[in-house]
C-alpha cells in the first residue's frame, strides 16, 4: 500500500456557503459568478503563475473537504438509479478530489480571479492547469448513462406570496423546475396527502405536480 501526501497550494474564495447554494456542475444553470482562488505566500507561486494569464480557462483540482464517507453506488441530482460512483461526479469519493473547469477571467500576484466555478467558500485547491482544446475536449465522445436521460422542464408558480429570501427561492425555482419528484439529494419527498415537499435550509415548501406544471401552495418557517 502507497500512502501519497498532499497538501494545499491556495483554497477557493467563493459565494457558495454550502452544497445547497453551489450549482452540482460549473455552467449547468445561471450561475456564473466570480470568485478568486488565493495561492499561499512564500512559495514561490507568483512565479509559478507567470504564463498563465494568457489562458481562457482552467482546470482545478482540489479537496471536496466537506464531504463525509463514499459509497461505491451512487444517486445523482439528475437520475433516481443508482450509479458507480466512478461514472458520476459525485463529492462522495473514495479520495474526495474534485476536478474543476472554470474561466481564467485574471492573475495578479497570488489571486487568480476565475467565473463559473461549482466549489465551495474555503476549499482547498492541490493544483492548477491550463485548459487546452486540442488536448482536452473531444465532443464526440459517448456519455453513458448521461446521455441516455430525458431531460423535461417544469414550469413552477407560487400560489402563496413568496416571502420567503431571495436565495431560498432561486434555490426552489431551480430544483422544482428541473425535476420536482421525490430526491434525496435535491431533498424533496413526498408526503402522505400526496402532495410534496422541498426542503432548502429551514425552509419547508410544499407543492403539487400536474404535468409539467409545478404550484407551491405553502411555505413554512421550522423553528
Amino acid at each position: 500500500m502507497v500512502n501519497v501526501t498532499v497538501e494545499p497550494i491556495g483554497f477557493v474564495r467563493s459565494a457558495y456557503a454550502s452544497k445547497y447554494d453551489a450549482p452540482r456542475q460549473p455552467l449547468v444553470d445561471d450561475r456564473i459568478h466570480e470568485a478568486t482562488i488565493e495561492l499561499l505566500p512564500d512559495r514561490n507561486f507568483e512565479q509559478a503563475l507567470e504564463d498563465l494569464a494568457g489562458f481562457d480557462r482552467i482546470w482545478v483540482i482540489a479537496v471536496f473537504d466537506q464531504a463525509g464517507g463514499w459509497k461505491p453506488k451512487v444517486l445523482t441530482p439528475r437520475d433516481r438509479t443508482k450509479r458507480g460512483v466512478f461514472a458520476t461526479r459525485s463529492p462522495h469519493r473514495p479520495n474526495n478530489l474534485a476536478l474543476t473547469n472554470c474561466e481564467l477571467v485574471s492573475v495578479s500576484g497570488r489571486t487568480l480571479t476565475v467565473r463559473g466555478i461549482d466549489l465551495l467558500d474555503g476549499t482547498p485547491v492541490l493544483d492548477i492547469k491550463p485548459y487546452l482544446p486540442y488536448a482536452d475536449a473531444f465532443p464526440d465522445a459517448r456519455t453513458g448513462w448521461v446521455g441516455e436521460i430525458e431531460q423535461t422542464s417544469f414550469m413552477v408558480q407560487w400560489d402563496v406570496p413568496s416571502d420567503v429570501p431571495d436565495d431560498v427561492r432561486e434555490h426552489a425555482d431551480r430544483v422544482l423546475g428541473s425535476d420536482p419528484f421525490p430526491h434525496p439529494y435535491r431533498r424533496t419527498k413526498e408526503l402522505a396527502d400526496g402532495t410534496y415537499e422541498l426542503a432548502v435550509k429551514a425552509w419547508r415548501i410544499s407543492y403539487v405536480i400536474d404535468g409539467d406544471v409545478v404550484t407551491i401552495r405553502a411555505i413554512v418557517l421550522q423553528s
